[in-house]
């Protein structure tokens, strides 16, 4: 049976001759044929994926598709709720870390076969592989900044990283393709090549290596979303260490197409660990997950201060800034304690309160139409009552 999601979010039947790019009617049926010629890369895509789903087991199998081809819909939602609150989401969304392990990974493998420039070659050998992705902004950014390091160090000259990734980011907003992910993209990887070409012992380097992501998209964070979990940077080097293999892993069954079980066998352990690995990090770092909400123009005068810190040359105190933010948020954050509510089952239930509003409710009784097992798991400081459960009296049904 096919199935098509619709830009409403309802699922509907599809005849058997029903093709990726076909325009369909909310009853499912088709109402004009897509060239197959420009769709080809789409259907290629989608087939990779139904392999993927026969040799891999689920929910391992929809985590590959996210990692690798872009397919995100069929993430079951306490997979996406553990990397959400884990501050570990950008794991499951295709970008410069996930382009950067694949190409070093290839580059790798064709330095030990004597072959001249790997790195140019790996980002070459990736070309035309990039469509299968979807071609999301994220993946073509990371790409694009990729090559041009490939060839940067290649080539012997001195570029650097940081002028290409302004020059990244000025494609980007010629393009108009400038949004908030990319503002977060931008923002992590600047500070990632800030301090990793600074001075200082290589301990404190590592350090401000680390949580330089974390606080430099700290102003945009807060302002927009106001959920952050503080002991993310941890849990990003600690899931770093698995999921380097498991993509690793997912690239190469779906270049062999899966014929090779023990590729497949390891990536299902791979995969098992890292999924498990989410939920133990989760549940230590729970305790830590706050919603800090801030002004836009506070977040705005935080980056502003950084871009003046950094055009001055003090390097060493851009991280001040966002601290200062972090210690403003926390000490002007509030809870909602010790009452009863009534939320709809669609909202309680939804990715935007268990990771916003709804962190600020401790000891609280919610209750709500329906409740998800996992969500109990997720707002585990308050008691959530499912009406379905409830058992009235005889006088109460009577009424």
């Amino acid at each position: 049976m096919k199935v098509a999601i619709l830009e409403s979010g309802k699922r509907v039947k599809l005849s058997d001759d029903a093709e990726i790019g076909d325009i369909v009617d909310g009853s499912g049926h088709i109402l004009k044929k897509g060239n197959s010629l420009l769709n080809v890369f789409q259907r290629l895509r989608y087939s990779l994926y139904r392999k993927v789903e026969e040799h891999v087991d689920y929910p391992i199998s929809s985590v590959v598709g996210a990692v690798t081809l872009g397919v995100r819909y069929e993430i079951p939602y306490a997979v996406k709720g553990y990397f959400l609150l884990s501050g570990l989401y950008p794991f499951l969304a295709i970008s410069g870390l996930h382009v950067g392990i694949v190409m070093g990974a290839l580059a790798g493998i064709f330095k030990l076969l004597r072959f001249r420039k790997p790195l140019t070659k790996a980002s070459l050998f990736l070309l035309p592989l990039m469509p299968l992705t979807g071609l999301p902004p994220s993946a073509v950014r990371a790409y694009l900044f990729m090559l041009f390091i490939s060839l940067g160090i290649e080539n012997y000259r001195r570029v650097s990283p940081l002028y290409l990734l302004s020059v990244v980011f000025l494609i980007t907003v010629i393009t108009g393709e400038v949004s908030l992910s990319a503002v977060l993209s931008f923002s992590a990887v600047a500070g990632i090549l800030l301090f990793a070409s600074s001075g200082g012992s290589k301990i404190l380097k590592v350090i401000k290596v680390s949580i330089a992501p974390f606080l430099f998209t700290l102003p945009v964070i807060l302002s927009t979303f106001g959920t952050v979990n503080l002991l993310s940077p941890l849990s990003s080097a600690v899931v770093t260490f698995l999921f380097s293999p498991f993509l690793v892993l997912s690239f190469l069954a779906e270049v062999t197409l899966f014929k090779v079980p023990f590729i497949n066998e390891l990536l299902e352990l791979t995969g098992f660990y890292l999924l498990r690995t989410s939920q133990i990090l989760f549940d230590l770092s729970k305790g830590f997950i706050l919603y800090l909400h801030v002004p836009l123009w506070l977040a705005g005068t935080c980056m502003v201060s950084m871009l003046a810190l950094f055009l001055a040359g003090r390097r060493n105190f851009l991280l001040f800034p966002p601290l200062f933010l972090l210690v403003y948020a926390f000490f002007t954050f509030h809870i909602t304690e010790g009452k009863k509510l009534e939320i709809e089952g669609w909202r309680l239930n939804s990715f935007r309160f268990i990771s916003g509003e709804g962190r600020v409710f401790k000891n609280c009784e919610i209750v709500s139409d329906y409740v998800l097992p996992v969500t109990r798991k997720f707002l585990s400081g308050n008691e959530l009552v499912d009406k379905r459960t409830i058992i009235h009296s005889p006088k109460q049904r009577e009424r």
